[in-house]
């Protein structure tokens, strides 16, 4: 009876480590119309994105987006939100709405007039010289100089960035677009897609905050490219920020690894830390040991707030550490910072380059989104002082105040 009972324990435990080794935890199971065995389906090939497909079928793009959304800083909360889009060349009759089509959203492409609320939507416009579609914008705080004059001049309207609240709506009703790509900051947000459908804007929602590696959210240029018959040229920018990525990492990896910690200070003895997701798989590509890295997790934002102590705790032996950003508050205290070996050896960095202060402007937010292979080479950089030359850093540069 022993025996037999070890027998079945044996092939249980068996079991469990064939599942857990064929787990992902975040790869979502899109479902898209290249499942349902259509023999006319295409399948667009991602090899990042895990929270949209895009699929031909008939002579139109079918477009399964599946995303949770979670709050800054924290984790999600309600249900994840799902959407269907259907792209349909102007010269080509629209399909039957009902069936597997019934709650699909229907966009006609190329689309001339367009809508967004995050600005790394205006830098992939300007990345496929496409920008001149913009008919609306989060605000007037586009690092790209052209965009922004149109917006002061009234050419573009303001609907509100999405990191923020949802768009507003008197601005986007008169700026007219035929298409408002949509960043939700809080799941509240997406109660406002059906309104503002209802209004005759089609939506289509941009779960790229909720890309779960850096290069997922590069890859949404992908839909763009769809929106504005330029997926050529989208997929050879993807293509060309995976190539500089991929020689990046290899010359990272031929060096020594480091211990490294990313927070910025948000006030009253609290941190923003850099703990999961897209902002770690950078550290860890560098080739940097994040000695503050929790497990990824695409239900969970990838900053965690940290007290000063646990900071110091968990981060005191860091090599090198970026201890603010364009947005920090201010942090002074030397009897803390001196607890940092990345402090006492002059290896503390800042990220923030290349702003417009004038402007409010700051591209780490906006056309770093769409090449994390500049930010990488920044970190490879850090990490790795041998691999330096004269044009180092971009965004992550040494942070001379802190030692001022």
């Amino acid at each position: 009876m022993v025996k037999s009972i070890s027998g079945w324990v044996l092939c249980l435990s068996l079991l469990l480590v064939a599942c857990e080794k064929n787990s992902d935890p975040i790869s979502p199971a899109v479902d898209t119309a290249a499942d349902t065995g259509n023999n006319n389906a295409v399948a667009m090939n991602l090899n990042f994105a895990k929270t949209f497909s895009a699929v031909q079928q008939d002579g139109m793009w079918i477009i399964d987006l599946k995303a949770s959304i979670a709050t800054w800083g924290s984790e999600a909360t309600g249900p994840e939100q799902r959407a269907r889009i259907l792209l349909v060349p102007k010269d080509r009759p629209v399909p039957t709405m009902e069936g597997e089509f019934a709650d699909a959203q229907l966009i006609r492409i190329p689309v001339e007039r367009i809508a967004v609320n995050l600005a790394p939507f205006e830098a992939m416009l300007t990345a496929l010289e496409e920008d001149n579609r913009l008919v609306a914008v989060g605000g007037p705080k586009s690092y790209n100089d052209s965009i922004r004059k149109r917006v002061l001049a009234g050419e573009i309207a303001q609907i509100g960035y999405g990191w923020h609240i949802p768009p507003i709506l008197d601005a986007l009703l008169a700026a007219e677009p035929d298409l408002l790509l949509m960043a939700m900051g809080d799941l509240s947000h997406s109660s406002q897609m059906a309104r503002i459908r209802d209004l005759g804007v089609p939506v289509l929602p941009m779960f790229i905050n909720s890309e779960p590696h850096y290069m997922g959210k590069v890859e949404y240029i992908r839909l763009l490219g769809l929106l504005t018959g330029q997926d050529q040229a989208a997929e050879q920018f993807v293509a060309m920020v995976a190539e500089k990525v991929d020689a990046l990492k290899t010359a990272a990896a031929a060096q020594a690894s480091k211990n490294v910690i990313s927070a910025w200070y948000s006030g009253s003895g609290r941190w923003m830390a850099t703990v999961r997701n897209s902002e770690a798989a950078l550290l860890r590509d560098a080739n940097g040991q994040n000695l503050l890295a929790e497990p990824d997790d695409p239900r969970r934002d990838e900053f965690q707030k940290l007290a000063t102590e646990q900071l110091i705790i968990r981060g005191a032996d860091a090599d090198c550490a970026i201890l603010r950003d364009s947005h920090s508050q201010v942090f002074r205290d030397r009897k803390t910072l001196e607890q940092f070996r990345a402090f006492r050896n002059g290896c503390v960095f800042a990220i923030d380059g290349m702003n417009k202060l004038q402007a409010d402007a700051y591209d780490y937010y906006e056309g770093a989104v769409i090449r994390p292979d500049r930010v990488l080479r920044d970190l490879v950089h850090m990490l790795h002082p041998q691999l330096r030359d004269d044009t180092s850093f971009m965004y992550i540069q040494p942070d001379k105040p802190f030692y001022d």
